[in-house]
């Protein structure tokens, strides 16, 4: 069991295939199921262990991805007690975008990203500075996941004003609209994307 702290609040753990069936006798056990729900608390409590993040002490949002060589990767992300405030603009998309220096770490990502189509709303690929550099609009309620996806992959790229405003200028747009689906479907042909 692995344990990478993400960010202040949020922290990935990693079991490998081998540790999750020690752990999970049942091979298609429910996230929900006793055995699942016993595994979720000691990986937390290891996770809050390592972090140093008071999970027990907030609010946790889990999410498990599954791979296909049988790991499981799970986020947990603590919230704090305080409720949120209603903002204004709430149905605005999320604009996210990762820096990747390795086209096959891309590719991964494309990939990984392919699971969640009903959350990215839109997604557009440049070159800069010898990276590339994917962004993606994104439905509020799956954001998160396709956040800790980028990060796995990828390298944050601020898309404050100026981060837009230095990819429109000196960037090169590769890919304007359907950046993941083209990047896939490329890599699938036998024309290989030539990025």
């Amino acid at each position: 069991m692995t344990v990478h702290r993400l960010s202040a609040r949020s922290v990935k753990v990693i079991l490998s295939a081998e540790e999750l069936q020690f752990f999970v006798t049942e091979p298609d056990a429910a996230p929900d199921s006793p055995q699942m729900m016993r595994l979720l608390a000691v990986m937390l409590a290891q996770a809050e262990r390592v972090s140093g993040i008071p999970f027990s002490q907030m609010p946790v949002t889990v999410e498990l991805l599954r791979a296909q060589n049988g790991s499981l990767a799970v986020y947990f992300t603590a919230h704090s007690d305080q409720p949120e405030k209603p903002k204004r603009g709430r149905r605005d998309p999320v604009r996210l975008a990762a820096r990747f220096t390795d086209k096959e770490a891309l590719c991964e990502c494309c990939g990984q990203l392919r699971a969640h189509a009903e959350t990215v709303r839109s997604s557009i690929l440049c070159r800069y500075r010898g990276a590339f550099v994917l962004s993606l609009g994104l439905r509020r309620s799956g954001a998160q996941t396709v956040h800790h996806i980028l990060m796995e992959y990828g390298r944050p790229y601020r898309l404050s004003a100026i981060g837009r405003a230095r990819l429109t200028e000196y960037g090169e747009c590769i890919y304007d609209r359907d950046a993941v689906t083209r990047i896939l479907s490329s890599r699938q042909s036998e024309s290989p994307m030539d990025l």
